[in-house]
């Protein structure tokens, strides 16, 4: 289930970190009235071995803005649209039934006027897909030095290494939400991605390199909306890995 926000700065402007996902993160917890549902998403989760999945993802925000460098924020001045999309069905009834209900909603210590709420079902038909990132995809792996230092490398969708891991992360997801493994592979091929497609931000001051840009998806349609529902790459609940489909093949 896919669900669309569209909000209108109260004050004419609302001016966020450039970094802004992390406002968007509490924004959707906060809107969780059912507490011990919010805390079991939030603390625990669907676990695969050590790993633990969230099975949402969201967009970063849609509307007409600009860039300040100095300081690093973005200003939107009319209508803001911000898409989440998810496999739980409790999470998409609690967050439709909060915004329906609201005015207004805070962004951080900003208030934005709730303009209208969309709900649609995800649904791909297809078994061959062309998507694009409504938020960037990141693909990355952590290893210890000899040393113990922990260190994180992240993929260029053109590595080796970035289909076989956006795989991994595929199948220990859906493992860890239905309890046994995919029965059929996922192949992931970048279509469009050059270097204005890379994105490097934070997350509670955690640097991560990710990409947007478009790819194409093959596996079988119920693999193909699990994703559509819960995001390709790692990080999806952080705000990554959402995509929109352009076309079936």
């Amino acid at each position: 289930m896919r669900l669309t926000v569209t909000m209108k700065p109260k004050n004419n402007v609302v001016i966020l970190p450039l970094h802004y996902q992390y406002l968007l993160h509490g924004l959707l917890y906060n809107s969780l009235q059912d507490k011990s549902f919010a805390s079991f998403l939030h603390e625990i989760g669907f676990q695969k071995g050590k790993r633990t999945y969230k099975l949402f993802t969201f967009s970063r925000l849609f509307g007409q803005h600009k860039i300040q460098l100095d300081p690093k924020t973005i200003i939107f001045d009319d209508n803001i649209s911000w898409h989440v999309s998810t496999v739980l069905p409790e999470l998409t009834q609690q967050l439709g039934e909060y915004f329906l209900l609201q005015n207004e909603v805070h962004l951080g210590n900003q208030s934005v006027e709730i303009q209208s709420i969309k709900m649609e079902e995800s649904e791909v038909k297809s078994s061959e897909i062309e998507i694009e990132m409504l938020s960037p995809v990141t693909v990355y792996s952590t290893y210890e030095t000899v040393d113990g230092t922990q260190k994180t490398q992240f993929f260029h969708p053109y590595d080796e290494a970035f289909p076989h891991l956006v795989e991994l992360n595929f199948r220990n997801k859906y493992e860890a939400y239905y309890g046994d493994p995919p029965q059929e592979r996922l192949f992931i091929e970048p279509l469009h991605v050059t270097k204005r497609h890379k994105v490097v931000t934070t997350f509670k001051n955690y640097y991560i390199t990710a990409w947007q840009g478009r790819y194409r998806l093959r596996s079988s349609p119920k693999y193909l909306t699990f994703l559509l529902q819960t995001g390709i790459g790692g990080r999806n609940s952080q705000g990554f890995g959402m995509f929109r489909v352009i076309r079936e093949f």
